[in-house]
């Protein structure tokens, strides 16, 4: 049935009929050979042209336009008839306004630090001129005084969660892409949501539509707002309708009070903990943030609960909560989104930055690798100035086509000079990248085209903080349990996965 109901709110339900009707459009050409036919392959030649036309100058990443023009051009039925469905209106504009508005709304209580800005100004410009761009694009200014803790594992950052939520005195605010409803994890958060509920604590819980659709009863945010918790669900989607299911919110991010926050790649469900084996050992990471820094997180949470509302809310007091919390720490943190618009790929600006700026090493650990050529020319280039450029991806994936895929970039990148690793035990679901002791980026970005181009996601930018060092020794203890992958490994593997992975590499934007 999950299965089943997976399928029904897919993108692969819509493409499958595309093609079905692709096929009954050449069998009713063959069958009624006329003049009939020569006018649908006119219309169908036209039709395919307008929109090659359209998308060849649409501001757009160059591997996406590729893609399309291809499908179009071979499968103009298909092909056009999806990319209608898929690509017109990529993200809803409604969703978009709402957003923009929203989150102008809210950066007007994100208190900027002088002093630091003063400073900003006598660092590397590369890195000054880049917080900048992260506090006008990402929408939130860096932050001193913001502690950070690093886990290297989901088992050790519950247990804080559910610390911090017992701690909870005036608001909780939950925004994940999937919670399994069934899972012990989500079971004993429910106890203490339901528990502070009742204690006169705001709680407030945001869960994506397709992410929980297999995992999650339908109505339960109703079910929820019985038990006193306020919830809702991002983007509900149609079975062949909607195409909101194409972009998704991907973030995971726990605020309580304003005092501390937590992301990473950490999901509400038993995998993500240890508590279920799924694909052996699931590896994942995460931290936890206390400080005025919050304050990114909590307005993040409230862009995503405001879309689609009826009124404009008001979210000071929540934001502002975070600028009495005092802490110690070096350095500075910048929480920042990543959002499906033309104007907004901060995610993917953030690790080239990273690639960029390194002189001495960049680690990175991503459980999905389909890249596009920026970011393999950057990875490249750092590879050929003598930076350590390390990836480190899953042995046993999740989704078998998405390591066929990933692989196909591995002869490249080996010969450039980059490491490739593969974790033994498992799943690697970590979302890490890390350079020269100094810079980090820890969120729920992946190091594909879904992530990088067209879902919503969140992560901190961390400059010269303790954990840093944290982030690297964990990179570190993982890689003590991978295989280094070699241009001799690469013929090892079997044929048909190899050609799999070539395949699916021709529409890798739109996996």
């Amino acid at each position: 049935m999950k299965k089943l109901n997976r399928l029904l709110y897919s993108n692969k339900l819509f493409a499958l009929v595309m093609l079905l009707l692709q096929i009954t459009a050449f069998v009713f050409m063959y069958i009624w050979i006329s003049d009939y036919s020569n006018v649908l392959i006119g219309f169908t030649t036209i039709f395919s042209a307008i929109l090659i036309i359209v998308e060849v100058n649409r501001e757009n990443e160059p591997t996406f336009k590729m893609t399309w023009v291809m499908l179009i051009a071979i499968i103009p039925v298909f092909g056009g008839l999806l990319y209608l469905f898929m690509r017109i209106r990529t993200v809803a504009w409604n969703i978009k306004d709402d957003y923009d508005n929203i989150h102008e709304a809210n950066r007007l209580y994100l208190e900027k630090d002088a002093e630091l800005e003063k400073r900003l100004d006598t660092m590397d410009r590369r890195e000054s001129d880049f917080v900048r761009y992260l506090e006008k694009y990402g929408g939130s200014p860096a932050y001193e005084e913001t502690a950070v803790q690093y886990y290297p594992s989901g088992k050790r950052m519950y247990e804080d969660m559910k610390r911090e939520l017992m701690r909870a005195e005036k608001f909780i605010f939950m925004e994940f892409f999937i919670i399994n409803t069934t899972s012990r994890m989500w079971s004993e958060i429910l106890d203490i949501l339901r528990a502070k509920a009742r204690q006169g604590v705001e709680v407030r819980v945001l869960y994506d539509a397709m992410g929980c659709i297999t995992v999650m009863p339908r109505h339960y945010d109703e079910y929820l707002g019985r038990l006193g918790i306020k919830a809702r669900v991002f983007s509900p989607i149609v079975p062949l309708i909607s195409t909101h299911q194409n972009n998704r919110d991907h973030r995971k991010i726990l605020v309580v009070d304003g005092e501390c926050a937590f992301s990473g790649g950490i999901n509400i469900a038993d995998e993500y903990i240890g508590e279920k084996v799924r694909f052996g050992h699931w590896k994942d990471t995460g931290f936890m943030m206390r400080g005025k820094g919050v304050a990114g997180f909590t307005s993040m949470f409230l862009d995503m609960w405001n879309v689609n509302s009826d009124t404009l809310e008001n979210g000071g007091k929540y934001i502002l909560a975070s600028s009495g919390v005092e802490t110690e720490s070096d350095g500075f943190v910048v929480p920042f989104a990543d959002a499906p618009f033309a104007d907004m790929q901060i995610g993917k600006r953030a690790y080239l930055h990273n690639l960029e700026s390194a002189t001495d090493y960049v680690y990175i650990m991503t459980p999905y690798l389909v890249i596009d050529n920026e970011m393999y020319e950057s990875m490249k280039y750092a590879a050929q100035r003598g930076v350590d450029v390390k990836i480190i991806m899953p042995h046993i994936p999740d989704k078998a086509y998405a390591l066929y895929l990933a692989r196909t970039y591995y002869k490249e990148l080996l010969k450039a000079g980059i490491e490739i690793y593969e974790y033994t035990p498992g799943f690697v679901h970590s979302k890490i990248s890390v350079s020269d002791g100094k810079r980090a980026i820890v969120g729920t970005i992946n190091h594909d085209y879904r992530s990088l181009y067209l879902h919503y996601e969140c992560a901190a930018y961390m400059m010269n903080i303790p954990a840093i060092l944290d982030v690297e020794s964990d990179f570190k203890d993982t890689l003590e349990k991978c295989q280094k992958i070699t241009i001799e490994d690469l013929k090892k593997f079997k044929i048909m996965t190899r050609l799999t992975g070539h395949i699916i590499r021709l529409v890798a934007p739109l996996i």
